[in-house]
C-alpha cells in the first residue's frame, strides 16, 4: 500500500469513526447518484398517489358561491327520512332502523342551515329539534301527526325555489376525504418536511437527549397523522357528493337561477376529470403530442370539443369510454403502490418473527421452522396466488394478504442467518448475563443489527409485489373493476392495441419506471450495507 492510499484510508476511517451502522449505510447510499434519483422518483410516485384526490378530480379545490343541488338533495333526503320515521311508528318497525334515521336528521338539517341566511337558519334548526322530539313521543298518533306537520312546514317554508342561498367558501375535495386519506395526506406532508422537524428537534433537545429527539419524530410522523385521521373519521360523517360542479356557472350568468352550483370564484385541480367520468363522443383520442404515425384513428385529444366550460386537456389521451388516461394512471398508482408496500410489510413482519425465533433459540425451533420454509419454497408462488385468488375472489385486500402470506420465506432465511451470526457476539452474551429476557435481546439488541439485509430484500420485494399485482390484474384476477390499477389498465389497453396503443404504453411505462427505481434503490442499499463494497464508489 502506498503512502497516499494509506493516508486516504486513514482519513476515511477517521471520518466514519463513532458513527452508527445505519449512518454509514445512509452515507454510502447518498454517494450513489442513480440510487438517490431512484429514491426521489419513488417519493414522487407515492406523493402523487396520496394526493390523487387533489390532483385529479371533477370537483373544485375551492369555490366561493352556493350549491343549490346540495341544498335540494338535503331537503329531499330530509323529507324522505321523515316519511320513513312515520312508517316506523306504524307497522314496519321491524324493517326500518329508527335510530339510523334519527342520526340522519341533524346531518341534513345542518347542510340546509349552512346554505341559507342566519335569520332563516334559526327556525330551520328549531324544526330539526322538534323533529327529534316528535319522533320519540310515546303517543303514536300524536307523534305521527306532529311529524307530518313539520314535514309540511319544511316543504312550504324551506324550498330551494323560494329561498336565496348565501355564498360561502367551500372546499368540496377536502370535504370528501375520509379518515384514511387524511392520515396518509398528513403523514406524507410531514415526511416531506422531515429535515425541518429534525432541525427543530435539535434546537429543542441537546445531544444528551437523543431519545427525546427520536420520540419527537415518532410523534410527528405517526401520532399526529393518526390523530388527524381518527378525528376526521369520528367527527365528520362520510358522504357521497353527487353535485355536477362542471355545470355550475358564475353569478353573472343568465342561467344562474337553474344551475346546480353558482360561483363567484373557483379553483380547479390540475386534472379536471374524475376517475369514472366518461365521454363517448371523445373516446380513444390520442394525446395532442402523440406521433401521428402511432395514431391509426387520426384523432387526438386536442381536437375534441370540451364537454363543459371547465374541461381541461387530456394530456395522455382518453380510453375507449372517453375517460382521461392520466387521471386513471394516477388513481391506479394508489392501488399498485399500496399493494406493494402493504404486502411487503406483512411478509417482512412474519419473516422477522419466524427467522428471529429460528436463529436465536436454534435447536428444535430452528429445525421445525427450516423444514417449514423448505416446504413453502417448493410451491410456485405465483401459481399458489392464482389458486387462492380463484377460491376467495379478486380484491385488493385478498391480493395484499396472499402476497404477504406467501413471500415471507426469503426474509425469514435472511433474519435467521443474521441471528446465527450475531447470537454469540459479546453484546448478546452480556445481555444474557444481565438477565435480559429473550424478547428484549431479540428486538432491542440483535434485530437492529440484522435489519440491513432485510431492508434490501424488502426493497426488491416491493418491486416484485407490484409486478405480481400487475400480472394478476392483467390476467383478470386482480383488482375488480371499476377500481383501476396499472395491471388492469394494461388489460383494458390490450384489446385496443391496434387502434389506441397509448393505452398500453403509458401504464406499462409507469410499471417500468416504478420497478426500475425500486431495483436501483435495492442494489444501492445492498452495496451500502456491505462494508467491502461501501467505499467502491
Amino acid at each position: 500500500m502506498t503512502a497516499k492510499s494509506a493516508t486516504a484510508v486513514a482519513a476515511t476511517t477517521g471520518s466514519t469513526r463513532g458513527q452508527s451502522q445505519w449512518a454509514l449505510i445512509w452515507r454510502a447510499f447518498c454517494k450513489r447518484r442513480m440510487a438517490v434519483c431512484a429514491a426521489v422518483v419513488i417519493l414522487v410516485l407515492i406523493t402523487t398517489s396520496v394526493f390523487a384526490p387533489i390532483l385529479a378530480n371533477a370537483a373544485p379545490l375551492y369555490y366561493f358561491g352556493y350549491n343549490r343541488f346540495e341544498y335540494q338533495e338535503a331537503g329531499r333526503t330530509l323529507r324522505a327520512t321523515i316519511t320513513q320515521l312515520i312508517e316506523s311508528r306504524t307497522s314496519d318497525q321491524s324493517k326500518i332502523d329508527a335510530q339510523r334515521l334519527l342520526k340522519t336528521l341533524p346531518i341534513q338539517i345542518g347542510i340546509m342551515a349552512d346554505a341559507i341566511a342566519p335569520d332563516k337558519a334559526a327556525p330551520l334548526r328549531t324544526i330539526g329539534q322538534d323533529l327529534l322530539s316528535a319522533a320519540v313521543i310515546p303517543d303514536q298518533a300524536k307523534s305521527i301527526e306532529e311529524l307530518k306537520r313539520l314535514q309540511r312546514d319544511l316543504r312550504a317554508n324551506f324550498d330551494a325555489k323560494d329561498l336565496t342561498l348565501v355564498s360561502k367558501s367551500h372546499f368540496p375535495v377536502f370535504q370528501s376525504l375520509n379518515g384514511l386519506e387524511v392520515f396518509f395526506l398528513c403523514a406524507n406532508i410531514l415526511f416531506l418536511l422531515l429535515p425541518v422537524w429534525k432541525r427543530l428537534l435539535r434546537v429543542l433537545f441537546s445531544a444528551d437527549h437523543e431519545d427525546r429527539r427520536k420520540w419527537g419524530l415518532v410523534v410527528i410522523l405517526i401520532v399526529i397523522p393518526t390523530l388527524a385521521g381518527g378525528l376526521r373519521w369520528w367527527m365528520v360523517p362520510s358522504r357521497v357528493d353527487r353535485t355536477d360542479y362542471k355545470n355550475g356557472v358564475f353569478a353573472a350568468d343568465s342561467t344562474a337561477d337553474r344551475a346546480p352550483v353558482v360561483y363567484e370564484s373557483v379553483t380547479w385541480p390540475l386534472i379536471v376529470y374524475s376517475l369514472d367520468e366518461y365521454d363517448l363522443s371523445g373516446k380513444s383520442a390520442a394525446p395532442a403530442w402523440y406521433p401521428a404515425a402511432w395514431c391509426p384513428t387520426g384523432k387526438d385529444a386536442a381536437s375534441m370539443k370540451p364537454t363543459s366550460t371547465w374541461s381541461g386537456p387530456h394530456w395522455l389521451g382518453t380510453d375507449e369510454a372517453g375517460r382521461d388516461v392520466l387521471c386513471r394512471i394516477i388513481w391506479g398508482g394508489r392501488v399498485s403502490l399500496s399493494v406493494g408496500l402493504v404486502a411487503v410489510a406483512i411478509y417482512v413482519a412474519i419473516g422477522i418473527v419466524v427467522g428471529a425465533i429460528a436463529g436465536y433459540f436454534r435447536g428444535v425451533p430452528d429445525l421445525v421452522i427450516s423444514r417449514l420454509i423448505e416446504v413453502m419454497i417448493c410451491f410456485p408462488t405465483f401459481f399458489l396466488i392464482l389458486t387462492i385468488v380463484a377460491f376467495f375472489g379478486p380484491s385488493i385486500m385478498n391480493i395484499m394478504v396472499i402476497i404477504g402470506l406467501t413471500g415471507w420465506t426469503g426474509i425469514a432465511r435472511l433474519v435467521r442467518g443474521e441471528f446465527l451470526r450475531l447470537v454469540d457476539q459479546e453484546f448478546v452474551l452480556a445481555g444474557r448475563a444481565l438477565g435480559y429476557s429473550p424478547i428484549r435481546i431479540i428486538f432491542r439488541h440483535v434485530l437492529p443489527n440484522a435489519m440491513a439485509p432485510v431492508l434490501v430484500s424488502a426493497t426488491f420485494g416491493i418491486a416484485g409485489a407490484i409486478l405480481t399485482e400487475s400480472a394478476l390484474s392483467f390476467l383478470g384476477l386482480g383488482i375488480s373493476k371499476p377500481t383501476p390499477s396499472w395491471g388492469g389498465l394494461l388489460a383494458d389497453g390490450r384489446e385496443a392495441l391496434l387502434h389506441a396503443p397509448w393505452l398500453i404504453h403509458f401504464p406499462g411505462l409507469a410499471i417500468f419506471i416504478t420497478i426500475t427505481a425500486y431495483n436501483l434503490m435495492g442494489e444501492a442499499l445492498r452495496d451500502a450495507s456491505d462494508p467491502r463494497l461501501r467505499g467502491s464508489r
